[in-house]
């Protein structure tokens, strides 16, 4: 009678283990993929990089601070991010749930522009493209965040943009 409960006890725990190692769920890695991004540029509407930061330093080749001008208004421009080695890696995707309409609206990743001093410039974000439009001259910093599901998954430095 024992060996008989002892075989199901060992029968029992050798199937418990064949299930818990063939699920998929890792309790160590994480079940949600970040988008790993080192910095990032923004080009204007003729696809020129007209600023780029990375790994929190700003290019000065390209321009030592964003820079619009108030005469030209609204302009719009988009931003791509950069690995660590400074190659494109695009935008994150946005996956497609078959889930309720209310949770498909709601995107995994979102562009977040933050002003120090946000009254020099109105800015709107689509997506990841941005239309900004000069209010006055005058300067100060901003950044850039890709919040995925409440939380940064990038935070740039804050860095200089100016209005002339």
């Amino acid at each position: 009678m024992k060996l008989i409960n002892s075989a199901i006890l060992i029968s029992i725990l050798f199937i418990s283990l064949f299930f818990i190692s063939c699920d998929e769920n890792d309790t160590v890695t994480p079940s949600e993929e970040h988008f790993e991004a080192a910095g990032y540029i923004i080009k204007n509407e003729n696809d020129s990089t007209v600023f780029k930061v990375l790994k929190g330093q700003v290019d000065n080749t390209i321009s030592e601070t964003f820079t619009l001008l108030l005469a030209d208004g609204s302009q719009n421009f988009t931003i791509e991010f950069l690995d660590e080695d400074g190659n494109n890696i695009g935008n994150p995707e946005h996956e497609d749930h078959e889930e309720s309409e209310e949770e498909e609206e709601h995107e995994e990743h979102e562009l977040e522009f933050q002003m120090e001093d946000d009254s020099i410039i109105n800015i709107e974000i689509d997506e990841w493209e941005l239309n900004i439009t000069p209010l006055k001259i005058g300067g100060t910093t901003f950044r850039i965040q890709i919040l995925h599901e409440g939380h940064p998954d990038f935070t740039s430095p804050f860095v200089p943009i100016e209005i002339k």
